[in-house]
């Protein structure tokens, strides 16, 4: 009886003790929408992971950069969305749509994802030379995700 007690408590302490973090620093996750920042589990905006590297700055000249070009896909990517949807909103009302305007919109859209892909890769880069003092666990941390997938789904594990 006392060993079965005494196993129970280690088993429940154990729990305790694996489940608690201390602060993670600052992290990076990515989906399909987008990304997102947090600090120690606290969703922050680019604007404001830029004010927190300020204090290394190797990190916030690297971030910077991938700010100027996460502010320059966004700009893109509205241009090309909004002279994508003018033509379908056209089309969908009756109207006669000018295709030209589309053509021209999924252009400037598409010069938003190199963009977007150069904010990736330099956030990447500053988020790990600031946390770097943190341990490597903590820049990438390990995570389970049911994705879309064609008609199914797929089970994605980061670590």
């Amino acid at each position: 009886m006392k060993k079965n007690l005494i196993l129970v408590l280690i088993f429940f302490s154990s729990c305790s003790l694996l489940a608690q973090t201390g602060g993670d620093g600052l992290r990076m996750k990515e989906s399909f929408w987008g990304v997102k920042f947090y600090n120690d589990n606290t969703l922050i905006r680019p604007k404001e992971v830029l004010n927190l590297m300020k204090a290394d700055e190797e990190a916030y000249a690297t971030f910077k950069k991938a700010k100027s070009n996460y502010d320059a896909a966004q700009v893109f990517g509205a241009i090309g969305g909004f002279m994508i949807g003018w033509p379908l909103g056209t089309a969908i009302g009756g109207g006669d749509p000018q295709w030209g305007l589309a053509a021209g919109g999924v252009g400037v859209l598409l010069l938003s994802i190199p963009l977007n892909n150069a904010f990736l890769k330099h956030s990447r880069d500053a988020l790990r030379i600031y946390n770097k003092d943190l341990g490597s666990a903590s820049a990438r941390p390990t995570s389970v995700e049911v994705l879309p997938y064609g008609t199914g789904a797929k089970l994605v594990i980061r670590f």
